[in-house]
């Protein structure tokens, strides 16, 4: 005779095993291999460059629509979602020159975690006029 408590046990064991299973085949973080990269080599302040959080992506991932909030020395620059398809990105001007380190934390839906960060070095922009941060580049 199986009694409800018995019932009981055996649903809490199988719900126990889907959550389980649930949670292994979840996308998982690899902050490892998400970093952050910046469009320029040389960057001035007060120019524009691009940030892209490099393998947070929404296909096949489950992440797309996640919010990703960007940081400049821990001041944030701006809160962009992944993309169902594409880059991970947002527009980044440094107001001065010197160390910055520049990094996303990613809320994949109840999972946040922090992407490897890049320190950047930038330059005073001693230029003036429309020329003072170079010329933009039409490749993308």
């Amino acid at each position: 005779m199986t009694t409800s408590f018995d019932r009981t046990a055996r649903l809490g064991a199988a719900l126990a095993s889907a959550l389980a299973a649930t949670a292994l085949l979840a996308p998982t973080a690899h902050a490892d291999s998400q970093w952050v990269s910046v469009s320029s080599q040389d960057p001035k302040a007060g120019c524009s460059y691009t940030l892209v959080a490099v393998n947070v992506v929404g296909y096949s991932s489950g992440y797309a629509g996640a919010p990703v909030t960007f940081y400049d020395n821990g001041v944030v620059i701006d809160t962009v979602t992944v993309p169902a398809f594409g880059e991970t990105k947002t527009s980044w001007r440094p107001s001065a020159a010197g160390s910055h380190e520049v990094t996303a934390k990613v809320d994949g839906y109840g999972r946040i975690w922090w992407i490897t960060p890049a320190t950047v070095t930038v330059a005073p922009n001693t230029g003036t006029g429309s020329a003072a941060c170079g010329f933009p580049s039409f490749s993308g």
